[in-house]
C-alpha cells in the first residue's frame, strides 16, 4: 500500500467517536451491539466544506425567535464543527438565542437525568434506534411541535419524539479499474464470475447492520418489497457469498483498507468515506440502486429546562436552508426535501436524500430493527459458523 493510501486510511480513521464513558454506559444499557448501531457511523472529514454554496437565510418566522439559551449535545468532532458553521451560529444571530454546545449524546445519562429530575440538556443528537428503545424504557422525551417545523420535513424524516436532521447511506462501492463494465446493483455483486475478485460485508454484531436487504435484491425481491425482511431467505442468499468474502467488515476503515488494497474490490461502505477516497483520486465508485438510508436525529430530554428554545432550535436546523447549508459541508443528506433547490448539481449528486438518488434507495425501518435484531444476529451467527 502507498504512502498515499496508508494516509487517507488515517484520516478516515480520524472520525468522531462517542467518549469512552458513554460509550460503556450506553452498551450497558442497550445491550452491546445493537447500541452501536443505533448511533450510526461517524462522520469523516469535509469532503465539500464549501462554505461559498451554503445559502443565506433571508428571513425567518418570528416564531423561532426568542432569548436565553440553548444547550445542544453533539458527538463533537468535525460533524459539530460544520453543525457549528450551518446552524448554530446563524440560529444565534437570527433567533437571539445562545447555543451551549457539549459532547457525548449520552442515553444512559439522559436517563439518568430525567429520572432524578436533573436534566440539563436541551437536546442531542442521537440516532433514531436510540428514540425507541427509550420510549420502551418509560417517558424520557418530549414529544416534537411540528407546528414549528416546515413542511418539507416529510414523513420519512419525522417521529412522534425525533426530528431527524442528517442522513447518510450505507452502500455498494468498488473500483473502477477492475473489470472492463461497471457494476450496477446487488445482482452483480453476487455475480462473481462476471465480476471476480473479493468481497466485503459488514457483519451482524458489534454494531453493524448486515446485509438483509442487499441480499433479498439480488435474490430478485424489488427494493420496496423487502420490509418486512424475510430473514431466513437473505441469509440463505449471504450463504452463497460467504466463499468469496476476504472479510466481514466491523468497522468503516476496515472495509475502506480492503477497497483501497484491492483486496476487495466489491464492497459495502458509508458514503462520505467513498466520496472522500474520490476526492483523493481514488479509482473508487459507488452505487447508489439498493443502498441503504440512516438517520440521526435531535432528541429532546424530559424535563429540558429550555424546552421552548429547544423546540425552536430543532425546527431552524430542520429548515430547507439550514439542511442545505449542512449539505454544502459533509456529504450527507439533508432530511428537508426543499434543500434541494438551495444547492447545485455537483453538490447533490453525492447526497443520499437527493430526489434522484433517494429514489433509488431502501430507507432503514428503525422500529422493525429494533423488533427482530435479536433473530437477525442468532441466525447471522449460525451462518457464520456453518
Amino acid at each position: 500500500m502507498s504512502d498515499r493510501d496508508k494516509e487517507l486510511i488515517r484520516r478516515l480513521r480520524s472520525t468522531v467517536q462517542v467518549p469512552p464513558t458513554a460509550r460503556r454506559d450506553f452498551l450497558k444499557m442497550f445491550g452491546g451491539a445493537a447500541a452501536l448501531a443505533m448511533a450510526g457511523p461517524a462522520l469523516t472529514g469535509p469532503a465539500f466544506a464549501d462554505e461559498a454554496a451554503m445559502p443565506a437565510f433571508d428571513t425567518i418566522p418570528d416564531a423561532w425567535k426568542g432569548e436565553g439559551e440553548v444547550v445542544v449535545v453533539t458527538w463533537g468532532g468535525i460533524g459539530t464543527d460544520m453543525q457549528r458553521k450551518a446552524w448554530f451560529e446563524p440560529f444565534e444571530e437570527l433567533c437571539g438565542i445562545k447555543v451551549v454546545e457539549a459532547i457525548g449524546p449520552d442515553p444512559a445519562k439522559l436517563k439518568a437525568m430525567v429520572d432524578t429530575n436533573t436534566v440539563s440538556w436541551d437536546v442531542t443528537q442521537i440516532g433514531r434506534g436510540t428514540m425507541i428503545e427509550l420510549m420502551r424504557q418509560g417517558d424520557y422525551l418530549e414529544a416534537i411541535d411540528y407546528d414549528l417545523v416546515e413542511d418539507g420535513v416529510t414523513d420519512d424524516f419525522r417521529s412522534e419524539y425525533g426530528l431527524d436532521i442528517v442522513a447518510f447511506a450505507q452502500m455498494l462501492a468498488y473500483r473502477t479499474d477492475v473489470w472492463d463494465s461497471a457494476p450496477t446493483g446487488w445482482v452483480d455483486f453476487f455475480d462473481t464470475a462476471k465480476f471476480p475478485g473479493g468481497r466485503s460485508l459488514p457483519i451482524a454484531t458489534k454494531g453493524n447492520i448486515p446485509e438483509l436487504v442487499g441480499a433479498l435484491i439480488a435474490d430478485g425481491v424489488a427494493p420496496g418489497d423487502t420490509y418486512p425482511i424475510d430473514i431466513d431467505r437473505a441469509i440463505a442468499k449471504l450463504t452463497e457469498i460467504k466463499p468469496e468474502i476476504v472479510k466481514w467488515w466491523e468497522a468503516g476503515a476496515q472495509h475502506m483498507q480492503l477497497l483501497l488494497d484491492n483486496e476487495a474490490p466489491f464492497v459495502t461502505a458509508w458514503n462520505g468515506r467513498i466520496k472522500a477516497a474520490k476526492d483523493e483520486g481514488h479509482p473508487v465508485e459507488l452505487i447508489w440502486d439498493g443502498g441503504m438510508v440512516l438517520n440521526n436525529a435531535w432528541l429532546i430530554p424530559k424535563g429540558a429546562p429550555n424546552l421552548s428554545n429547544a423546540q425552536k432550535f430543532t425546527a431552524f436546523s430542520s429548515s430547507a436552508i439550514a439542511q442545505a447549508r449542512y449539505s454544502a459541508l459533509l456529504p450527507y443528506g439533508f432530511t428537508n426535501v426543499d434543500s434541494a433547490k438551495y444547492l447545485p448539481d455537483d453538490i447533490l449528486v453525492h447526497l443520499p436524500t437527493a430526489p434522484e438518488n433517494y429514489a433509488k434507495m431502501v430507507p432503514y425501518q428503525y422500529q422493525w430493527w429494533a423488533d427482530n435484531r435479536p433473530e437477525v444476529i442468532e441466525k447471522f451467527n449460525e451462518m457464520m459458523l456453518s
